[in-house]
């Protein structure tokens, strides 16, 4: 298989700012964690949500009697949620380090894929009948099971497993932030960060970071 390039100051500084994102919208130790590693690595500077973390952490560390370890389980826990919320973000740190992008690139492009064809269905007029007695049906557009009806055969996924990947993706109960890095994406020369706007009404809108070309 084909290595793709990947050691440029774009991909790097793109990262961050996805980790930044992700870490506003759910402050998970985690993305901190891989923040210092890229930066250990490149000789970068911590950027400013690693240090505001950082010096959260030592105070509560140090100076508070009932104070826990933030991060008490590990990457190879399948029953910790944390760690799987994370886990496209290790993909991609694991394939930076190992020169090699390509799937974890391909991953991102995947979810990002599925929400904007979940949108873009739901969107469709219906195909099938008129309901009893000739009646209109009462929605006009595409029910969630037809919409994934037709994606089961585009993905090769089964349908019921591709409307959990959906809602896990996009539904979010608790948030700080109304903005949820979706997915890193390459385009051309560069990468771009797309997100989800989540309003206090539950909808969402895809949108998207301006693109970074390489140097």
């Amino acid at each position: 298989m084909e290595k793709q390039p990947v050691q440029t100051a774009c991909f790097e500084e793109v990262f961050l700012d996805f980790l930044r994102l992700r870490f506003e919208f759910e402050p998970l130790p985690h993305y901190v964690m891989a923040a210092i590693h890229l930066c250990d690595e490149t000789s970068r500077d911590y950027p400013d949500f690693v240090r505001g973390f950082l010096a959260w952490f030592a105070d509560g560390f140090l100076f508070e009697q009932e104070g826990t370890f933030p991060a008490r389980s590990h990457n190879t826990d399948p029953a910790d949620k944390r760690w799987r919320r994370y886990a496209d973000c290790h993909a991609l740190l694991e394939g930076w380090l190992a020169d090699d992008l390509k799937a974890a690139l391909e991953a991102h492009a995947e979810r990002l894929e599925l929400v904007e064809r979940v949108a873009q269905l739901r969107q469709e007029e219906r195909e099938d009948s008129p309901g009893k007695a000739g009646r209109a049906r009462g929605k006009a557009t595409k029910t969630d099971a037809e919409v994934f009806a037709d994606l089961e055969d585009w993905f090769g996924v089964k349908d019921y497993t591709l409307k959990r990947q959906h809602k896990t993706l996009t539904e979010h109960r608790e948030y700080m932030s109304g903005t949820y890095p979706l997915a890193l994406v390459q385009v051309g020369d560069g990468y771009e960060i797309k997100t989800i706007e989540v309003d206090k009404a539950g909808a969402i809108r895809l949108s998207a970071s301006k693109a970074r070309k390489q140097r």
